[in-house]
């Protein structure tokens, strides 16, 4: 009786750090695709930047046509 519960309060602990791990490995998994994330926003902020007034004009304007036409074939 005794062994039987030794065996069992081992697999519950042996659970529960399986689950931390898990935690850890989501929490990890998150973080970098909050990481991502923020690099291609910086990446697409630079690129903005880099480009002339006319030429920043223009994106605005086909990315707003773009989002037009999407919208009506929907």
């Amino acid at each position: 009786m005794l062994l039987m519960l030794l065996i069992s309060t081992s697999v519950v602990f042996a659970q529960s750090k399986a689950s931390k791990a898990q935690r850890k490995a989501e929490k990890k998994k998150e973080l970098e695709k909050k990481k991502v994330a923020r690099a291609e926003e910086k990446a697409r902020k630079r690129h903005m930047s880099i480009q002339t007034k006319e030429v920043r004009k223009r994106m605005k304007k086909n990315k707003k046509k773009s989002a037009r036409e999407t919208f009506r074939r929907e």
